[in-house]
């Protein structure tokens, strides 16, 4: 059960593992009181050092804080959690017996300092297990739990209803019932084979996709990962054997069963708009898997101009999510993705991306078309990408007439594109009418459409980009304003009030 969007319930949380380290000291102590081996121990010598235990007590909740132990209550694999408590105390404890060295304290029994470690990682333990058993109850009883749609009929998906559902495992989780090529004895709710997915996607609520298939076909599981991807579902599968298993690759555990998350994208709402929860270089790899299924198809980069106008006009709102990706390339969108949990966005702006892919491209041999733009600036652009990027195979440039193109006049752009056979069709129109334009030629242009804004004219040279400390601290539009205040002044104005009243809201 993740809460993540609540800071106070992540305060509580750690505060009350706080008071419970503090409440375990007290109790150690009074068990070393009673304890007939060593020295002499009374309960007042407890109370001289709790604020050496409230120094302990500190230094695991700000560990457990950086390793994220409070943006859930899940339990995902209890034995893993048992050894990061332990891991966590003992550094805990390292820092007791430093400060002891420093300040030369020595009247604290040595047999305490054992039976509070000992007693803290126990009750850390217990702690969790009672919240994560609260956790699952709680989401139960509101009918809040993830729905799982399990693929399969053998031996692994009898394992996966009996061991996870009927067992319940370490995860709350409903069953919505299974696909598979016939219905099988011992599995309820049959619905249907694996080709009926689109349909049954469209009829029931579906959060979670489980394939237990005991032959796991990569064609189509690629068929259902791109289902999932359009409906933004989780998708795991229970590895037959290793095919599924890289250093990219978690492994997690439930009810007892080995899963691996084959989730591509996650995807963050914001304003409206499902902004992807990704960095760079897993964009570039994506891009790299997925360039001959995402032929025809198009990737919007996303800032808070973008997500805001989306806000306000559904027409554009729908542009941006018929998107195979929205990335985020405005800093706040990141932040706030980061904010609800997602603790792996990152920004991922247009013209660093075209950089990145002009990279690959020496050893990919990608095939570049550059729609956009003057003239003038194409030349420079050409120019630029020959010398910075070797490699790099240009197909085709064209700047498009300040005036709509008639059909003919489209169609013709359209085939002319489609002849040089590119990778890549990089579009330089300027939100949002880049946008709609590659909305209006899917599956007409033959290669991914990328929209990348003023990419074409900071790689020209034609506008200095803003320095690097000002990107990371998303200053960048900042920096924008100064080079431009006349014609983007009333834009930020109006879009980022509009965006930091929908923020705080939230």
């Amino acid at each position: 059960m993740h809460y993540h969007k609540s800071k106070f319930l992540r305060f509580a949380n750690a505060a009350f593992e706080f008071l419970l380290l503090i409440l375990t000291f007290i109790f150690a102590g009074w068990l070393r009181s009673y304890t007939p081996m060593g020295s002499q121990f009374f309960m007042w010598d407890i109370w001289t050092f709790l604020p050496i235990s409230a120094l302990y007590a500190l230094v695991i909740v700000g560990c457990n804080a950086v390793l994220g132990s409070y943006r859930t209550l899940h339990l995902r694999n209890s034995i893993k959690q048992l050894f990061l408590i332990a891991l966590t105390s003992l550094m805990g404890l390292a820092l007791m017996a430093t400060a002891f060295y420093v300040f030369r304290v020595s009247q604290l029994s040595r047999l305490l300092l054992v039976y509070y470690y000992l007693l803290s990682v126990i009750m850390i333990y217990l702690k969790r297990l009672v919240f994560d058993r609260l956790a699952d109850a709680y989401v139960r009883k509101h009918d809040i739990v993830p729905r799982a749609l399990l693929i399969g009929g053998g031996q692994l998906a009898h394992r996966f209803f009996r061991d996870v559902i009927e067992g319940r495992g370490s995860t709350a989780m409903q069953y919505v019932g299974y696909l598979d090529a016939a219905p099988r004895e011992g599995l309820p709710a049959y619905l249907g084979t694996v080709d009926s997915l689109y349909e049954l996607l469209q009829t029931h609520k579906v959060d979670m996709i489980v394939l237990a298939q005991d032959v796991q076909d990569v064609a189509t599981t690629q068929r259902i990962m791109m289902l999932a991807d359009n409906f933004h579902l989780r998708v795991a599968a229970v590895p037959v054997y290793n095919d599924y298993v890289s250093t990219r690759t978690e492994i997690s555990t439930l009810g007892g069963m080995r899963f691996v998350d084959l989730r591509l994208l996650n995807t963050c709402e914001i304003m409206g708009v499902n902004i992807v929860v990704t960095d760079m270089e897993k964009t570039v790899r994506l891009l790299e898997e997925k360039l001959e299924d995402w032929r025809g198809k198009y990737i919007c980069v996303a800032n808070v101009h973008t997500t805001v106008t989306a806000h306000d006009d559904p027409t554009y709102q729908a542009v941006q999510n018929g998107a195979v990706m929205a990335l985020p390339d405005g800093g706040p969108l990141s932040k706030f993705s980061r904010e609800q949990g997602y603790v792996d966005a990152a920004r991922v702006t247009g013209p660093d991306l075209m950089k990145e892919m002009l990279k690959e491209s020496a050893g990919k041999h990608y095939r570049h078309y550059f729609y956009g733009s003057t003239q003038e600036t194409l030349d420079i652009l050409k120019a630029t990408i020959e010398k910075n990027y070797p490699g790099a195979v240009i197909a085709g440039m064209y700047s498009p007439p300040f005036r709509p193109l008639t059909p003919e006049e489209d169609a013709a752009v359209i085939r002319r594109i489609n002849e040089t056979k590119p990778d890549f069709v990089w579009v330089g129109l300027g939100a949002p009418k880049q946008e709609r334009w590659m909305a209006a030629h899917e599956d007409k242009v033959q290669a991914v459409m990328v929209g990348v804004g003023a990419a074409f004219d900071y790689e020209a040279g034609n506008i200095r980009r803003a320095p690097m400390w000002m990107q990371r601290h998303n200053l960048e539009w900042l920096y924008r304003l100064m080079q431009d205040p006349k014609r983007l002044f009333k834009r930020y104005l109006t879009t980022n009030i509009k965006y930091l009243w929908w923020t705080w809201k939230q």
